[in-house]
């Protein structure tokens, strides 16, 4: 018997942005972006959830622009290394139903 491969592909939607709403319930019904350095309003929108998205903010936007866009914008600094450890979680959690390679 032959084995068929099959590629899976997991989008997870606005991934950071997800993390950050997921530890921080707060910002449930907030609109969030993951960037630069609020304070300085410098660096780019590495991520936007959807509540800012309805605002026309983009992804590789400056940050200036989008907090121009949304006054009230959640801006969160980036936090790789719990991104990683969650997608890991995800992926590891998915192994039970395929053989990684």
């Amino acid at each position: 018997m032959s084995k068929q491969r099959v590629i899976f592909l997991a989008d997870c939607q606005s991934f950071y942005a997800s993390v950050e709403k997921a530890t921080h319930p707060e910002y449930r019904n907030r609109p969030l972006v993951v960037a630069g350095d609020p304070a300085r309003r410098s660096g780019i929108v590495l991520a936007a959830c959807p509540l800012a998205k309805k605002y026309g903010i983009t992804t590789a936007e400056r940050l200036g622009e989008a907090m121009n866009k949304c006054p009230d914008l959640v801006v969160v600094r980036p936090r790789m290394q719990e991104y990683i450890k969650v997608s890991l979680q995800i992926t590891g959690n998915s192994t039970v139903f395929y053989e990684p390679g």
